[in-house]
């Protein structure tokens, strides 16, 4: 018995020993650095596994925490472009060296795939693009859209106007529409923003109207511009329906998914950047020289006055109007940090860019404000606010109907000869005499307005809250809410001693305009994933949005103004305009998620919406997707080719929505005996329109190669867009001409390949580098209509097809032969190129750092109407050159090229279609950054880092086009890209820079 006794009291000593073992506290602390160089990682989460027990390392890289209650643990150390690392801690650990390798090519990052869900990318099963708050930046960008060019395979960035603040067109796969909108969806911190481009009345001046269609053309400026690039942690772009399904009824053109930055706990930290730099023209297109004989030729006795009283001497014209040197400035301040519980991001910006042209520029100031907060170990709340003002002016330019009023078309007519500078002894300047030129191109510089001011804010609210949590499964709610809230002010002023207004019956015009708009976001998610013996994930999420979008602009046009007043209550006679758009939208989601043991990894969703835009707005379409990741290499040995392989599939469906009133019929005035009323258009609306579908399977393998240092993306997709929304005639009877109503269909299939590289990699010498390959096709497969051309002027001076069988960016003119249904068998060019591609590199060596984008698009055309306003204007660079052309009859045509262009006119379209290919150097930086001893020698231990360089953007373009610039979207969509009207030149851009942290 004694012994039993002794034998229970030892079982129970060693019991309490045990617990009191694991259940004393463990004090740990470490320093976390770069495997390479060694340096700190201030920021890097680290975490013990299976709990919310963490801290953040400091500005050097250390950190310390406490384990209460230890037992067995894991600890998880995490750092953004940078592989995980877990260390198994013992009784006995205390002081931690953790050392992280960077992951260059992104093999191991996190990517938000939609609504509340996110995946590792080696288990993703679509081609999302991602780029960093690094990679976007390297040279300032005015906007975020002109930071993405190059840099993600299937998107293309091209600008409508070369204006400062002018408007930026991004394009993801191809074209997906023909009358609707091809602008992508942006989402930002988890809320839908509004992209609108806000029409400044300037057409009412110029009477420019869209290419083939009623949309002003004022180039105007995206409001995804009003959003500060260097707030943005990284950017992650659903590119094809089979990724965006999600989204629904809005994502056809694809999802653009926006990060902002966030606190980190731990010492707060101040950056500062300061960049200066210059503006000039990229490319001038030249003129011509002219002799008293070409003078008297071309323009008559005026032109020979006008030549003798200068002295036959030459005036570069382009110089005079575009040879402006702006200035840029950018100043950007930083603050962040924060405790365990709450970290805060605090950012402003201050930019200002002069133009090319005399009393252009464009200016914002932003600053945001992001604030997580930790209620519990289980509620976290998030609060996101931005707030911007923008003001912009942009000078008269583009396309117009109305004469000569824009600068390019003034300068088309205007000779070489002529000093449009030129003033009387009353300080006025003098009128353009020459026959045709109708304006003086500098007096407008100096006269005319076109003014926006924009103020915007964006406010966001997110609250995560884990319900359930236990060893296998947890139960999590979501929910956000935010809203967008801008208001546009346009003030547009053409004063009556301009040329062209004196020649108007009711010279000097005053244009006002306000746009109001509001977007509301409510968003709710529940996620319940479990995870089974087996290792097994399942993952379920269900969710509800919300939306709301009302806009409304009012825009009052004054004409006949009393002389030097802008005020449109002083003018002869006024005319207002207003359109009111209201929209609500509602969807619900549900998604399952399949992980078996990262190896493979199955997805299925549906997405329904129901929209005030249909004609049924109680409808709800649906819109499902599937998709399904294989890691081949976890299934057998593929270690001679590569350390991971990965083939996947996916299949989607997203909407284009009809636009705002398009199932409505507008009423517009109408004056018969003098009596004014309304009447209905000529184009009505279809009670029944329905969202444009696109349906698209993407399939593509993934390979990391090389022992790690290379990474391969092969992608295939195959789109097929269905009820198109198109206009279609209808009897006269109605008394209508046509209807906006579904009407065809569409096929886009498309190659994209990437490339990632780390060709060396030591401590001293790092050079990483990614080329982006990418084609796209697309065919009009189904069409209830006639075939009709669009995103031209005329057949005889080149337009864009629509026709069963044709790309609709394909080009036809004068040369084509109509067949006696109305179809052409013969097309004259491609407004889409035959491939992009692009080479960015980054190389790192000590302290210097140098980062270089080459973009190249091979193929694809331009309709160069710039060339045809000076040839009719005689001031064609190359006016008097031989050529000679071969006519559709075998015969040939020879003498002076710009008589002969124009001689051929109407018979061949060819000479004013030029090929678009080229080759910029979009993005240069060289960087230093002084050592760490020389920054606290020089400031006392007060700098943290101080960086110092030189940037550049579009520094270097190689085309042979005898335009501006090939890369023209001056209509601002995808199918009537590729028409160049003489729009406000392109631009490079040069900075000093300095940087440094506090």
């Amino acid at each position: 018995m004694r012994k039993l006794n002794i034998l229970i009291l030892t079982l129970l000593f060693s019991l309490f020993s045990i617990a009191a073992l694991f259940g004393q506290a463990l004090e740990i602390s470490g320093t976390v650095t770069e495997s390479l160089t060694g340096n700190p990682l201030p920021g890097a989460n680290i975490a013990v596994k299976g709990t919310n027990l963490g801290t953040a390392s400091d500005r050097d890289g250390n950190f310390s925490m406490s384990l209460p209650n230890f037992g067995e643990a894991t600890l998880v150390v995490t750092f953004i472009g940078y592989f995980s690392e877990e260390i198994t801690l013992t009784q006995s650990t205390s002081d931690l060296s953790i050392t992280m390798k960077e992951d260059v090519l992104k093999v191991s990052e996190i990517v938000v795939t939609g609504l509340a869900t996110s995946v590792k990318r080696r288990n993703l099963a679509n081609s999302v693009g991602t780029v960093s708050a690094k990679e976007l930046i390297p040279v300032p960008a005015q906007t975020l859209e002109r930071a993405l060019n190059g840099k993600i395979a299937g998107v293309t960035v091209t600008q409508n106007t070369g204006a400062p603040g002018g408007g930026i067109s991004i394009n993801l796969r191809g074209t997906s529409t023909i009358t609707g909108s091809t602008q992508p969806l942006y989402v930002v911190d988890g809320v839908i923003i509004s992209n609108a481009a806000i029409q400044s009345g300037l057409d009412l001046i110029t009477d420019a109207t869209g290419a083939g269609s009623a949309t002003p053309q004022g180039q105007p400026t995206n409001r995804i511009a009003d959003l500060n690039p260097n707030d943005i942690a990284n950017i992650e772009v659903l590119k094809g329906a089979s990724a965006a399904a999600i989204y629904g009824s809005k994502a056809s053109n694809g999802v653009v998914i926006i990060t902002t930055k966030s606190g980190v706990a731990g010492e707060t930290r101040i950056d500062v950047t300061q960049q200066i730099g210059f503006t000039s023209i990229l490319n001038k297109i030249g003129a011509r020289r002219f002799t008293a004989a070409t003078a008297e030729a071309q323009y008559g006795q005026k032109g020979l006055d006008a030549f003798n009283a200068n002295g036959g001497k030459f005036i570069d014209q382009e110089d005079v109007l575009f040879g402006e040197t702006g200035f840029l400035s950018e100043t950007t301040l930083s603050v962040r940090g924060g405790s365990e519980r709450t970290q805060f991001y605090i950012s402003g910006l201050v930019q200002d860019e002069d133009g090319i042209v005399k009393n252009t520029g464009y200016q914002k100031f932003s600053g945001r404000v992001n604030i997580n907060h930790k209620i519990s170990d289980r509620l976290k709340i998030a609060a996101y606010t931005t707030f911007a003002r923008t003001e912009s002016d942009r000078s008269i330019t583009g396309n117009e109907n109305a004469g000569t009023t824009t600068l390019g078309f003034a300068l088309a007519f205007t000779p070489s000869f002529v000093d449009i500078e030129a003033k009387d002894e009353n300080g006025n300047f003098v009128a353009n005499s020459v026959a045709g030129a109708g304006s003086n191109p500098a007096e407008s510089v100096a006269l005319l307005k076109n003014k926006e001011t924009v103020y915007r804010t964006i406010n966001s609210l997110r609250l995560d809250w884990n319900l359930m949590r236990s060893e296998n499964q947890t139960l999590d709610f979501n929910a956000i809410g935010g809203v967008d809230f801008f208001s546009a002010e346009h003030f547009v002023f053409s004063p009556n001693e301009l040329q062209f207004e004196r020649d108007s019956a009711l010279p000097g015009e005053s244009i006002n305009g306000e746009t109001v708009s509001i977007f509301s976001n409510l968003y709710f998610n529940a996620t319940h994933s479990y995870t089974t013996a087996g290792n097994i994930m399942f993952r379920t999420t269900a969710g509800l949005q919300f939306e709301n979008r009302n806009q409304n602009n009012v825009l009052v046009n004054a004409n006949g103004l009393i002389q030097t007043q802008s005020s449109v209550d002083q003018a002869a006679s006024i005319q207002v305009f207003q359109t009111i758009n209201k929209q609500r939208e509602r969807g619900f989601f549900a998604q399952e998620e399949i992980d078996w043991n990262e190896k493979i990894y199955l997805t299925g969703a549906v997405r329904g919406d129901a929209s005030s835009a249909n004609g049924d707005t109680e409808k709800y379409y649906l819109y499902p997707k599937a998709s399904a990741s294989l890691r081949l290499s976890e299934f057998m040995d593929m270690s001679s080719f590569a350390s991971e392989f990965k083939l996947r599939v996916a299949y989607g469906e997203t909407g284009n929505l009809p636009k705002a009133n398009a199932k409505f019929s507008n009423l517009i005035t109408e004056t018969i005996g003098g009596q004014t009323g309304l009447r209905p258009a000529t184009l009505t609306g279809d009670p029944n329109i329905k969202p444009e579908r696109t349906k698209e399977i993407e399939m593509g393998f993934d390979a990391t190669i090389l022992n790690g240092n290379g990474t391969i993306e092969v992608t295939y997709y195959r789109q097929n867009i269905e009820d198109l929304i198109l206009e279609a005639e209808v009897p006269f009877s109605s008394g209508f001409s046509a209807i906006s109503t579904n009407a065809g269909e569409m096929r886009t299939t498309g190659w994209e390949f990437s490339l990632g590289l780390t060709p060396i990699r030591s401590k001293n010498l790092n050079w990483t580098s990614r080329i982006n390959f990418f084609t796209t096709d697309t065919e009009i497969t189904k069409l209830n209509v006639d075939p009709f051309g669009h995103g031209g002027f005329a057949l005889f001076l080149g337009e864009m097809r629509v026709q069963k069988g044709f790309s609709p960016t394909a080009i036809v003119g004068a040369e084509s032969v109509f067949n006696d249904d109305g179809t052409i068998d013969n097309i004259l060019g491609n407004v889409n190129p035959d491939f992009n591609m692009s080479f960015n590199n980054n190389i790192k060596f000590g302290n210097f750092d140098l980062s270089f984008l080459w973009d190249w698009q091979k193929g694809g055309d331009v309709i160069n109407l710039g060339k045809l306003l000076t040839d009719l204007g005689g001031t064609s660079a190359d006016f008097d050159d031989e050529v000679t052309f071969t006519l559709p009859d075998g015969t040939t045509s020879t003498g002076p090229a710009g008589t002969q262009r124009l001689t051929v006119l109407g018979t061949i379209t060819a000479p004013y279609i030029e090929s678009a290919s080229y080759i910029k150097l979009r993005e240069l930086s060289l960087s230093y950054s002084l050592p760490s001893s020389m920054v606290n020698n020089m400031f006392g231990g007060q700098l943290s880092y101080l960086r110092l360089g030189v940037a550049g953007r579009n520094l270097i373009m190689i085309a042979d086009y005898s335009g501006y610039d090939p890369e023209v979207s001056q209509f601002g969509n995808v199918v009537a890209r590729g028409l160049d009207t003489l729009p406000f030149p392109s631009s490079r851009q040069f900075y000093f820079n300095v940087a440094f942290g506090l």
